[in-house]
């Protein structure tokens, strides 16, 4: 037995030395260059484009059968700007060995070196890789030369199917290369018809088919825009491509920074596309300066609509989830989306964590500088219609500051967005509004009321901490009504051309003084200085405060509109914000207590006026008033005396008067006149005024230096 063996494996041995050496000897003495000319001949009839073999063809040197062909050219069309359709400096193709032993092709392998595909499309539409049914004569029977039964196979392809001769597709699927692998190749796709040039590098490239049957794996490292590109994974086999069905896909990429999945089918590639695919999606921190993104969702349609089924968008660990619908068959496109959130955080979406903080209620620098003289995008308005509907559980602006139960319902058709409500709870309330902006008109609205808001409640830096905060102790509904129009082509003229009303309302409150952080840096702070109400803390009683605001004609104006009214002082100031060139002019009159000997500064005080420019604003006393010496603001509905003269009737309710003209007028009852208590410090001040005339110009005259020196 042993023996066996011994002279089994050596006449094995023998056989298949014998076996190499006769393929080496002829792959030395065969030459592929004798049939080049009849390889271009049998592809220009056939497809009728010219192919080149202009470099050397040989048999490889290896165990697997190969043919090498050197600097091989495939022609374009005549139309075509590139004469080449695909140029390979080098093509390796390995033939399976069993199968070429029953006179059968089976292609292992096809490597290409350095290929260049020029893909194009004419303006008429055609394209370079479209091959037209040409009525070719059929080929002579060549003469067999040496190993000639690889032409007569060939030959074999052309004519009419049968057992031994398969029809042109099982041939195809019998001829596939098991596997394909480019390396530093380049594609071109040149659109003539959109214009659009496309360039992708090819570094490498593997495809594997074991079998026309089973999936193609496929493996891509390219360079697209600048951008690399590595994907990886199975799509469907060569058959279910020829079938026309089902076709499956799961794939791995990476591009543009970026990581994306891909699981599903494909339906009818071949007639009229569709898809059902789960992707997902994943955006790092930073990258395009955005936000980590990530999305995970069912996504199914055709070539004309989408239909998409999100389990989860998260921006910056917002999370939402939905449904959204594109119809891209129309000349606009339609979008419907219906999101929803439980909590969303605007602070994620900042790249430094940034603190919400008041605005200041005119600061420091020139308003002009807030209201670029920039385009605004209409025409954005005009790519798109959409029907959207979205909803937010909690949003946070900062730790301070929320919104809850957001409510955001719209749509957009031919450049009109309308969004009705916009509604939220804010503030231990509501807020209730819509906003309509018109493409075609370049022109805007804004309409808002609110019930039930509480002052303390909207932001910290109103709530009382500690014994020197500025904040709201009790109370605090706020009530709250705009009402504004505008127009024009830049953010600029929207702001300078805005027309309407708006109007918040304080109901009765207690407020301790103390320290306004938030406003730090604008003219209010010179104000509450003057007033020396930023210097102490106390408890202000107040019965109402109001800021109404009406614009028109390039201004904002508070007719009389800045008002309040406490048991410790009132306050009204009436004036305007030029909104073209931000002049700005208000007259202030607070005033706490009686007219006596040790409140007389004070009193003069109580007088200022504020000029200039919001850049640049001048706080003094009032000139005509000071000049006058009006010295005398008495309590709640008192008057103001020089000498024995009255000068001024202070309104009893100043509340009521500056609401006058809004929705709010009769939220404060009508002034009837002059209050018991106002007569009985009438009585007083005048006899204090009466006997302090003389005393009182000259304070006047000190106090108005004083304040000139020191503002």
């Amino acid at each position: 037995m042993r023996k066996l063996f011994k002279i089994l494996f050596s006449t094995i041995f023998i056989l298949f030395a014998v076996l190499v050496v006769g393929v080496f000897v002829f792959i030395k003495t065969f030459d592929l260059n004798s049939y080049k000319s009849y390889a271009e001949k049998i592809v220009q009839e056939q497809l009728g484009r010219k192919l080149s073999l202009n470099g050397e063809a040989y048999l490889g040197l290896s165990l697997v059968p190969t043919v090498v062909l050197e600097d091989v050219e495939f022609a374009n069309p005549s139309w075509a700007k590139n004469s080449q359709m695909v140029k390979v400096k080098k093509l390796d193709v390995k033939f399976a060995i069993l199968p070429l032993l029953n006179q059968q092709i089976v292609i292992d392998k096809v490597i290409l070196e350095e290929p260049q595909i020029n893909l194009e499309v004419a303006k008429n539409g055609d394209t370079s890789w479209d091959f037209p049914a040409l009525d070719t004569p059929q080929p002579q029977q060549s003469k067999k030369a040496e190993s000639g039964w690889l032409i007569s196979v060939a030959n074999a392809t052309e004519t009419v199917a049968s057992a031994e001769n398969p029809t042109p597709d099982a041939m195809l699927t019998s001829i596939v290369a098991k596997m394909v692998q480019i390396e530093n190749g380049t594609l071109v796709y040149d659109d003539a018809q959109s214009g659009d040039k496309t360039e992708a590098i090819i570094n490498h490239l593997d495809l594997s088919i074991p079998t026309p049957d089973d999936l193609i794996t496929l493996n891509v490292d390219a360079v697209y825009n600048g951008e690399q590109i590595i994907a990886n994974g199975t799509i469907g086999s060569i058959t279910e491509i020829l079938a026309d069905k089902v076709y499956p896909i799961n794939l791995q990429v990476k591009a543009y920074g970026m990581a994306a999945k891909a699981n599903g089918n494909l339906n009818n590639m071949l007639s009229k596309l569709t898809y059902n695919l789960n992707l997902q999606f994943v955006n790092p921190q930073g990258n395009f300066g955005a936000p980590e993104i990530v999305f995970d969702g069912l996504v199914n349609g055709g070539l004309d609509n989408v239909k998409t089924k999100i389990s989860q968008l998260s921006v910056a660990g917002n999370v939402m989830s939905g449904e959204l619908d594109a119809d891209i068959s129309q000349k606009v496109p339609f979008i419907r989306a219906n999101l929803q959130s439980s909590l969303i955080d605007v602070q994620k979406f900042m790249p430094q964590q940034q603190a919400f903080v008041l605005p200041n209620l005119v600061s420091s620098a020139n308003a002009a500088n807030y209201i670029p003289a920039e385009p605004i995008p209409y025409d954005v308005l005009k790519t798109v219609n959409a029907v959207f509907d979205l909803s937010v559980g909690n949003l946070i602006v900062d730790s301070a500051f929320s919104m809850q139960n957001v409510v955001v319902k719209g749509s957009l058709k031919n450049g009109i967005l309308a969004i009705k409500p916009l509604n939220l709870s804010f503030g231990g309330g509501q807020i209730m509004s819509e906003l309509n902006v018109n493409a075609n008109a370049k022109s805007l609205s804004l309409k808002a009321n609110s019930n039930n808001l509480k002052l303390q409640n909207l932001h910290k830096e109103f709530q009382v901490m500690n014994s020197s905060d500025f904040g709201i102790k009790s109370g605090g509904d706020t009530s709250l009504y705009v009402n504004l129009q505008s127009s024009g082509n830049t953010y600029r003229q929207v702001f300078e051309n805005l027309k309407g009303q708006t109007a918040i309302v304080l109901n009765k409150s207690v407020i301790q003084t103390g320290n306004l952080s938030f406003f730090t840096g604008s003219f209010l702070t010179q104000v509450l200085d003057a007033l020396h109400l930023k210097q102490k803390t106390m408890d202000m009683n107040v019965r109402c405060a109001v800021v109404r605001t009406d614009f028109a004609n390039g201004r904002a104006t508070f007719p009389q509109g800045i008002a309040m009214n406490a048991a410790q002082m009132t306050l009204v100031s009436d004036g305007y914000v030029n909104l073209v060139n931000d002049k700005i002019s208000f007259t202030l009159q607070p005033f706490s207590g009686k007219v006596v000997d040790t409140n007389i500064a004070q009193a003069l005080s109580s007088f200022l006026r504020i000029s200039g420019t919001v850049e640049n604003p001048t706080i003094r006393l009032d000139d005509k008033e000071a000049l006058r010496a009006v010295i005398g603001v008495v309590a709640t509905g008192g008057t103001a005396y020089w000498g024995e003269k009255l000068i001024i009737n202070p309104d009893g309710s100043p509340c009521y008067t500056a609401l006058q003209g809004t929705p709010f007028a009769t939220m404060f009852p009508k002034p009837t006149g002059v209050a018991a208590t106002t007569r009985d410090v009438y009585k007083d001040t005048e006899k204090e005024i009466k006997k302090s005339v003389k005393d009182l110009k000259n304070t006047a005259k000190d106090m108005w230096n004083m304040f000139k020196g020191g503002l």
